[in-house]
């Protein structure tokens, strides 16, 4: 059993989308940041400007906030994000709260208008499964 960013692997994302929801059920149209019930995804875009300008910008921010552990989404000081897809809300928790080694990063260093281009990234390298782009 792999234990990563706090939350056993062998839960399907089905259980995790329920947990970060707080149980069966959901609104019909989720939140931006929480995901719903059933797999649908937490943040849409469907311009591809946008989706692009997102991923640029949260690059930059992932670059910065994130990128010394993580180069490229890749393991170094921390593990690899590539291919993970886990929920955005469990990315979003694990971001402002950390777990084991990793140190909880704050709206000082990665600010709250940032995070839905670093979602939209992370969507780009597989590592958030919920953000869906054109």
């Amino acid at each position: 059993m792999k234990i990563f960013f706090g939350v056993m692997t062998t839960l399907s994302t089905a259980t995790l989308l329920l947990a970060a929801c707080g149980g069966a059920g959901g609104a019909a149209e989720p939140a931006e940041g929480a995901a719903a019930a059933g797999g649908e995804p937490a943040l849409v875009v469907t311009d591809q400007a946008e989706w692009d300008s997102l991923a640029a910008s949260g690059q930059a921010s992932f670059d910065r906030a994130c990128g010394a552990c993580h180069p490229g989404g890749d393991a170094d000081l921390g593990p690899a994000l590539k291919g993970h897809m886990i929920p955005m809300t469990t990315m979003t928790t694990q971001i402002r709260e950390g777990s084991g080694r990793m140190k909880p990063i704050d709206a000082t260093k990665l600010p709250e208008e940032e995070m839905r281009g670093l979602m939209v990234y992370l969507a780009t390298i597989g590592a958030v499964g919920d953000v869906k782009g054109p």
